[in-house]
């Protein structure tokens, strides 16, 4: 009976012992979380909500990377509340994890401390390499065609270019009058990005009686090249420098031939100059006039006609000037003898007796 009494106190106390146990102490460890290599470092081990039963504390650290410099037991007996610090030296770069456990129940605690420059290691991804969105150049392009052409005379007159425009074409011909110096031409592309250059002979005097070839190259987006070609016939200058008609307003039965070039003509005495008409064979001819002013007897004036060859022909006009000094002198003469009179009037009578005589018989 004694026997089964003790057994029943031991496992009493056993399960009385087991339930304190279950009511595990508090342990805490206390330090920075980042330190410098060659560093000193404290390290506490702080234990509290001691249940009054007595238990052991197993302290562990890294010594690659921590050396105690003090008393730095790694068994420590738990008796009550306690604080125990631990010195240590700081010897690599890592990561030191210190622990503290016990043989409570969940009494255990751990501590992390990053010595010097640490990498944590990286998963291993898988890093895409970064997507270029190629973008592809559109083709440039070869189209070098005029859409549209003109061509216009000094005196902005269309010129007519046979065959009539055709961007497929590239040869032309065109004629212009011989008053016609020089032309303007203005291409038009069907493609903006296209150029055109004109031949420098466009912008000179176009050559009389002969062809005037002008090229235009248009050069496309991707150099392709296509050439324009115009020949612009300019007609010959003119070599009629005659006058069609000539007419003088103090003449009053003037008689003018275009190929009759010195005329003696007589005006009144107190005629300066003649008013002088005329109408050119060429109209491309010009005229100047000369010495037509102070016209005195024997006065020369000249009409120049100057055909647009450069041809010249000169009308001569001689003056020839009236003048009334035998009429006046009769007139005096009779005014101061009247004998002179009466025998006039008597030469008169017998001239008409005369007359009247002969037609009787």
């Amino acid at each position: 009976m004694k026997k089964f009494l003790r057994l029943v106190l031991v496992i009493m106390v056993a399960l009385t012992f087991k339930i304190i146990d279950v009511k595990a102490v508090k342990i805490t460890i206390e330090a920075n979380d980042n330190v410098a290599k060659n560093k000193t470092i404290n390290v506490s081990f702080i234990v509290s909500e001691y249940n009054g039963v007595p238990g052991n504390m197993t302290i562990n650290y890294p010594s690659n990377l921590l050396q105690c410099n003090s008393n730095c037991p790694k068994n420590v007996s738990i008796t009550g509340n306690v604080k125990l610090t631990y010195q240590f030296n700081t010897l690599a770069d890592g990561e030191a994890i210190i622990t503290a456990t016990s043989n409570y129940n969940g009494g255990d605690a751990t501590k992390k401390i990053t010595i010097g420059n640490v990498t944590k290691p990286q998963n291993p991804t898988t890093t895409k390499a970064p997507q270029t969105t190629k973008t592809q150049e559109a083709p440039k392009s070869n189209n070098a065609n005029i859409k549209s052409l003109t061509v216009k005379t000094n005196d902005d007159s269309d010129v007519v270019l046979s065959p009539v425009f055709n961007p497929g074409v590239y040869d032309y011909e065109a004629t212009v009058a011989s008053n016609v110096k020089t032309v303007s031409i203005t291409p038009i592309l069907e493609d903006a990005k296209a150029n055109a250059v004109i031949s420098n002979n466009a912008n000179e005097e176009l050559k009389a009686g002969e062809d005037n070839k002008i090229t235009i190259t248009v050069t496309a987006e991707d150099g392709s090249k296509k050439a324009y070609n115009i020949n612009i016939k300019r007609e010959a200058l003119t070599s009629d420098a005659t006058l069609k008609n000539l007419e003088i307003e103090e003449i009053e039965k003037f008689k003018f031939d275009k190929d009759k070039f010195t005329y003696n003509v007589k005006i009144g005495k107190n005629v300066k100059s003649l008013t002088i008409t005329y109408e050119l064979s060429d109209e491309n001819s010009t005229v100047d006039i000369e010495g037509n002013s102070k016209l005195k007897n024997g006065s020369v004036v000249k009409v120049i006609v100057t055909a647009q060859d450069g041809t010249k022909k000169v009308y001569t006009l001689n003056i020839q000037k009236e003048t009334n000094s035998k009429k006046k002198v009769a007139n005096v003469a009779a005014e101061k003898n009247p004998l002179i009179i009466l025998g006039l009037s008597m030469t008169a009578f017998a001239l008409v007796g005369g007359i009247i005589y002969v037609a009787k018989k």
